[in-house]
């Protein structure tokens, strides 16, 4: 636009200038006037340069300058080429066509979730052994280009990074390309290989090599000892790279053909060569050979886990853990962890364990075969920093084989008459009590009874003397009556007399009620004792028992 601009004021002015002849001198002038008038608005037009405000423009110097040295491709101080300084929105004037390009570019927007990765064509080499160009305090100072030359910036990638925003930039000297940020998600941690920074000495205590491999402090070439734990980051991840690490639960599962595969984030693998035939192709079980010869596969599950804290030992010992690799020797896709420590421990140990036992003290000590094994791979687990959550046994498969099978039947033989054995000694032993207790129910009975005679008898002798006390005491009681009475009749006789003391007897009968008064013995004469002969009659008669009626 500029250069047409220019060339349609140098063709007015021809045309102007081919009329001078014909006109006075006056006219000339006139026109002379405005011709030089137009020609310096066409050399001030066709300078100038219009930049918006999402725009910028880059100079190039064609003509009239030095040319660049040897291996600089931005101009400094004049010299042909692309040059240091931009122009920025709104009119420039000065850059004749003949002299300057000058392009215009759009500015660069970094979206939100990404940041910018900038790479510099010109500027300082790198460091021997540098990747990276070291960081910059600003990243306005890196993308200002006569900052950055003049401060002795660096050619090739940079360290610095832009975050999300708009920017205007020497697009002759700088590259930018937007990449994602770091999103380290739950469950997980991002250990960070750093290939720009500080190098630590060596002999450093902060530096801890595994395996060769440095783990250093943040902002120092080597693996970054403390993990970027879940959340976002601006991070340059090709100067820092990230490697991502799970920390939840990781569960390996080893299980024979005919059960149901493991599910994610399980992994399983296949038997290694010589492992005890299947009836399928997925046999994922861990085969074993026992002390005695038997050879069978044990399905067996590991529960484990990475801290955070040991992520980046584990990074730097392996790599990659979860990267999934092909493993040699079993000829599947595995995580590098399972593949080179997981899986060698379960089999190592397992058959360690096996080779101690019989067959069927394998199968019989399954408990106590699982906690053996969950503290064996523990420890071995522990080497490597990886924590053991369990080790869990599921079927042993002695009956894959026909051997096995056959041991089992035997067994099952074995068993069954164990338990016949028991059954009849349980019986006999039931018939024994039931003996036992009918023997003690009847000499329970039998002393029952006995107690209770030996009792009675005890009752009947205490009665017995008591009637016998009884007995002496009434006769002892009628003596003493008696001798009373004979003493009081022996006193009332020698009073008395023998005949009074008689009628007062029989007066106290009558008085008593216990001898009829109507005289029942007619009583004649007039002999003296004719009264007491009728009374003693009257009593014999009382006395006397009655005659039976005749029949």
């Amino acid at each position: 636009m500029t250069l047409i601009l220019f060339f349609t004021v140098l063709a007015i002015v021809a045309l102007g200038a081919s009329f001078l002849i014909t006109l006075p001198t006056a006219g000339r002038a006139a026109l002379l006037v405005l011709a030089l008038s137009l020609f310096g608005f066409g050399l001030v037009v066709g300078s100038s340069v219009v930049v918006d405000e999402n725009e910028v423009g880059i100079v190039h110097r064609q003509f009239f300058g030095k040319p660049l040295p040897t291996g600089q491709i931005i101009a400094r101080d004049g010299e042909m080429g692309p040059q240091a300084q931009i122009l920025g929105p709104g009119w420039h004037f000065g850059y004749y066509p003949f002299t300057y390009q000058v392009r215009i570019d759009r500015v660069i927007t970094v979206p939100s979730g990404q940041v910018g990765f900038v790479t510099a064509r010109d500027g300082q080499p790198l460091p021997e052994n540098e990747m990276f160009a070291p960081a910059w305090d600003s990243a306005q100072d890196m993308l200002n280009p006569v900052t950055f030359l003049a401060k002795g910036g660096r050619r090739g990638p940079q360290t610095t990074i832009l975050t999300p925003g708009t920017y205007r930039y020497n697009t002759a000297l700088h590259e930018v390309k937007a990449i994602s940020a770091l999103q380290v998600a739950a469950g997980t941690v991002v250990v960070i290989k750093s290939n720009s920074g500080l190098r630590s000495k060596s002999g450093d205590p902060r530096a801890d090599l595994v395996n060769g491999v440095p783990l250093v402090p943040r902002d120092h070439i080597g693996v970054w000892a403390e993990p970027l734990t879940p959340g976002g980051y601006y991070l340059n991840t090709y100067a820092y790279v990230p490697t991502v690490v799970k920390t939840t639960q990781r569960t390996y599962t080893y299980q024979a053909a005919g059960n149901s595969k493991p599910t994610a984030p399980a992994r399983a693998a296949k038997n290694a060569p010589g492992a005890a035939a299947s009836s399928g192709s997925d046999d994922w079980s861990v085969s074993v050979r026992s002390k005695d010869g038997f050879s069978f596969p044990v399905d067996v599950r590991v529960a484990c886990a990475v801290e955070a804290k040991n992520a980046p030992y584990l990074v730097a010992l392996l790599g990659d853990p979860d990267s999934v690799v092909q493993d040699e020797q079993e000829d599947e896709k595995l995580e590098v962890l399972e593949a080179r420590i997981i899986l060698p421990a379960v089999r190592a140990i397992f058959r360690n364990v096996a080779e101690t036992m019989n067959a069927l003290e394998f199968v019989n000590r399954r408990s106590e075969i699982e906690a053996l094994a969950t503290r064996r791979i523990t420890a071995e687990l522990a080497r490597y920093r990886v924590t053991c959550d369990g080790v869990y046994v599921g079927n042993i498969h002695l009956d894959a084989s026909p051997a096995g099978q056959q041991l089992l039947a035997t067994q099952t033989d074995r068993e069954v008459a164990l338990n016949q054995q028991k059954l009849y000694e349980q019986q006999k032993q039931a018939e024994e009590s039931r003996a036992q207790l009918v023997r003690a129910q009847e000499e329970a009975e039998q002393q029952r009874q006995l107690a209770a005679a030996e009792y009675k008898v005890r009752v009947e002798g205490e009665n017995a003397k008591s009637q016998v006390v009884r007995a002496k005491g009434e006769a002892e009681s009628q003596v003493i009556i008696g001798e009373g009475r004979a003493k009081a009749y022996k006193l009332l006789v020698e009073t008395l007399g023998q005949q009074q003391v008689a009628q007062l007897e029989i007066l106290k009968l009558v008085v008593e009620g216990k001898v009829q008064i109507t005289p029942q013995v007619m009583v004649s004469g007039q002999a003296a004792g004719g009264t007491l002969d009728a009374l003693a009659g009257t009593l014999l008669r009382q006395t006397a028992p009655a005659a039976p009626a005749d029949k």
